[in-house]
């Protein structure tokens, strides 16, 4: 087993100074917002959806959880395979290009069975770039300075929120839903050429001593640390939580507030986008100056973080007010957003160099396989309460779910929280 002075050696300059670094950064939030743009949309345009192809609240949560989620999670693990052989730029400008082009192969589909083979086929595009992005981080930036990238790059999803509410919602309502998957996945691949210019095609990798090279990293054997089995638990019920609002929120509004989609789409879509950039930005401020302090804050900024919106994942589903029910629910989406970033800088010090990304894939793999319950059960309790609740049905399913995963996730973030120093591989100075 490696130790910290033994990982201290291995790490390398990065091969990409600070300035570019951060632009690279920069680019990759935009690929992600890219990436959660276009998955987000099914869930933004759900009513037109559901209603032209005659689905039910279950088909939509099958859709946008099982038959998305299962194959983004198991594909992810084999993409980053190659990303950890230094490919950041190649396999993300790939796999941008590939699921751009199945989103507008989606505003073709005529049924919702070829819905989801379209999203099936932009899950694989979209399973490798979101570790390889993690992976270009951890190679660039010291263990102690990792948040702070890692909290821009996920600033995609409040971004990719506003946007596919905002941009999808108001393209749906003026030209139909189906313009909006050609025009957003257009976009995608369009992008592909920046990410090879600015990230590169390969990064050189520490070279393992020889000790070590001959033996194969066993992947499975790091969930037998205990903190990071816990933060796999508490990251799935905060994902299942999280994809339940994304799938459904927007339903919702329109079910039992009366709301439009343009309505949706301008009054969810900047509370989501503003407070969700807010949230990453402070909480990935506060993770990095905690853990030069002691590492451990890394999952209790978690805690804390959870504890204090939780309310607001209830009275959500309560409030009658228009302007408070976005509010809250934009509160409550943070929470799904927020973790991220420390959450992933954590999960980075657990692992030696050459296995970050297939680390983050194997962390995303347990987040999208146990996180795609979330919408299925949401679309289940919602269809089996139509018949006595009617348009209510669809908010007392989200009620009864999300607050009560996130409040579990407190007590397995807690619980990582005790065990992280001892499972760490890298001393939190080692790249200083």
């Amino acid at each position: 087993m490696s130790t910290p002075r033994d990982t201290a050696a291995r790490e390398p300059l990065a091969t990409h100074g600070p300035t570019r670094a951060w632009a690279a950064v920069a680019v990759l939030a935009l690929v992600g917002t890219l990436n959660y743009v276009d998955r987000f949309l099914p869930g933004v345009l759900a009513e037109p959806i559901k209603q032209e192809l005659s689905l039910s609240d279950t088909a939509i949560g099958v859709i946008n959880g099982f038959g998305f989620l299962i194959v983004y999670a198991v594909v992810g693990i084999v993409i980053a395979r190659a990303a950890d052989r230094g490919i950041f730029g190649t396999v993300i400008a790939g796999c941008l290009t590939l699921w751009g082009a199945m989103t507008m192969l989606g505003g073709a589909v005529q049924s919702g069975l070829q819905l989801a083979l379209t999203r099936v086929g932009v899950a694989v595009g979209e399973a490798g770039s979101t570790p390889a992005a993690h992976a270009y981080v951890a190679r660039n930036f010291a263990p102690e300075k990792r948040s702070a990238p890692l909290a821009v790059i996920t600033m995609s999803i409040p971004l990719a929120s506003a946007a596919s509410l905002l941009g999808g919602g108001l393209l749906a309502e003026s030209m139909g839903w189906r313009a909006a998957f050609v025009v957003m996945g257009g976009i995608s691949v369009l992008l592909a050429p920046l990410v090879l210019w600015v990230v590169g095609r390969r990064q050189s990798l520490p070279t393992p001593p020889p000790r070590e090279r001959s033996a194969a990293p066993n992947w499975w054997a790091l969930l037998r640390k205990p903190s990071l089995l816990a933060m796999v638990a508490g990251t799935s019920l905060v994902s299942a939580a999280g994809y339940s609002l994304t799938t459904f929120a927007p339903a919702f509004l329109m079910r039992t507030r009366g709301m439009s989609l343009g309505e949706v789409g301008i009054g969810y879509g900047l509370a989501t986008g503003a407070l969700g950039v807010l949230g990453l930005l402070v909480v990935g401020r506060i993770a990095d100056r905690l853990a030069t302090r002691d590492p451990r804050w890394l999952p209790r900024i978690v805690v804390i973080l959870i504890a204090v919106l939780l309310p607001a994942s209830v009275l959500a589903f309560v409030v009658e007010s228009r302007a408070w029910c976005v509010l809250l629910l934009a509160l409550a989406y943070v929470i799904g957003t927020a973790y991220l970033a420390p959450s992933i800088a954590a999960i980075q010090r657990l692992v030696l160099p050459e296995q970050r990304a297939t680390a983050s894939a194997i962390f995303l793999f347990f987040n999208a396989t146990l996180g795609a319950v979330g919408p299925f059960l949401t679309g289940v309790i919602s269809d089996s309460l139509t018949a006595e609740l009617g348009p209510q049905a669809l908010g007392r399913a989200l009620l009864l779910l999300v607050p009560t995963m996130q409040l579990v996730a407190v007590g397995c973030y807690a619980l990582a929280a005790r065990r992280y120093r001892g499972d760490i591989v890298e001393e939190p100075s080692a790249a200083a």
